[in-house]
C-alpha cells in the first residue's frame, strides 16, 4: 500500500501543480476559458492509450519508442509554457494587461501543458496497476494505497490553488514566471536524460553532486524531482538543456516586452 502510495503522488504532483498554477491564473486575470473541462478527459485518455499499447511504443524505432514518446510530450509541454509565459510578460509592466491572455493560444497551451503531463505521468500509473491485474488481493490494496495518494495530491492542489489565488496579482505573476522557468528547466532537463538513455545524445561525467544537500532518493528529492525534474548528479548536456531553455524563455519574454514599433522593425 505504502509503495501505491508513493508511486501515485509522485505521478499526481506535476500535473496537480500544473492545473493549480493555471485554474489560478484564470482567477487572477478573471478568464472565462474553461480548459480544464477538456485537458483532464483528454490528459486521462492519453494516459489511458499509452499504456494499454505500451509494449507496441516500446518495440517501436528498435526499442526506444517509449522513450520518444515521452520525449515528444516533454517538448510539447516545454513550448506551451514558454509561449504561457510570452503572452503572460506584458502583465510585467502593467499587472492588468490580460489582452494576450483570450485568445485560443492561451487556451490551447493550457491544454496542451495539463494533458500532456497527465498522459506520461499518468501512464506510468496505469502500467503499475495493470501488473496487479492476477492478484486481487494485492490489487485491492494498491488500489487502497492510490487513492490515499491521489487524496494527498489533490488537497496539496487545491491548497496551492488557493495560496495562489489569492495572492496580489503583482505578487502572483512574480510567482508564475519563478515557477514557469524551474518548471520548463526541469523539463529539459528529463528531456536529455532520455535522450543519453537512449543513446541520441553522448553522456559525460556528473557536473556536480547535490545528494549532500538534497539526496535524490530521499522525500524531499523525489518531491522537487516530481515538481521541478531535479536531477543532483546532472550530466553536462542536461545543464545545457537547462540553461538553453531558460535562455529562450527569457528572449521570448525579452521579445514581448519591447515596445511594439521596436518588434516590427
Amino acid at each position: 500500500m505504502l509503495d501505491a502510495t508513493i508511486l501515485v503522488l509522485r505521478e499526481v504532483l506535476e500535473a496537480a501543480l500544473f492545473i493549480s498554477l493555471l485554474l489560478a491564473l484564470g482567477a487572477q486575470f478573471n478568464l472565462r476559458w474553461h480548459w480544464e473541462r477538456l485537458a483532464i478527459p483528454l490528459g486521462l485518455v492519453a494516459s489511458w492509450l499509452l499504456s494499454h499499447f505500451a509494449l507496441d511504443v516500446a518495440m517501436a524505432f528498435d526499442g526506444i519508442g517509449q522513450e520518444l514518446a515521452n520525449a515528444g510530450l516533454l517538448i510539447v509541454a516545454i513550448v506551451s509554457f514558454i509561449a504561457l509565459a510570452t503572452l503572460l510578460a506584458p502583465t510585467l509592466r502593467q499587472s492588468d494587461n490580460k489582452e494576450s491572455l483570450h485568445g485560443t493560444i492561451f487556451f490551447a497551451c493550457c491544454i496542451v501543458i495539463v494533458a500532456a503531463s497527465m498522459a506520461r505521468e499518468g501512464s506510468e500509473v496505469w502500467i503499475y496497476y495493470s501488473s496487479y491485474s492476477d492478484s486481487p488481493s494485492a490489487m485491492s490494496s494498491a488500489l487502497m494505497g492510490g487513492l490515499i495518494g491521489t487524496g494527498i495530491g489533490l488537497s496539496l492542489c487545491a491548497l496551492v490553488y488557493y495560496a495562489f489565488a489569492f495572492m496580489s496579482r503583482r505578487a502572483f505573476i512574480g510567482v508564475f514566471f519563478v515557477i514557469a522557468a524551474l518548471v520548463v528547466g526541469g523539463l529539459s532537463m528529463q528531456l536529455a536524460k532520455l535522450g543519453l538513455q537512449t543513446g541520441l545524445l553522448d553522456s559525460g561525467p556528473p557536473v556536480w553532486d547535490t545528494n549532500g544537500l538534497v539526496n535524490e532518493r530521499s522525500w524531499t528529492g523525489q518531491f522537487l524531482h516530481a515538481l521541478f525534474g531535479y536531477d543532483a548528479n546532472p550530466d553536462r548536456i542536461q545543464v545545457g538543456f537547462y540553461f538553453g531553455t531558460l535562455l529562450v524563455l527569457l528572449a521570448g519574454i525579452g521579445i514581448r516586452l519591447l515596445p511594439q514599433g521596436v518588434r516590427r522593425a
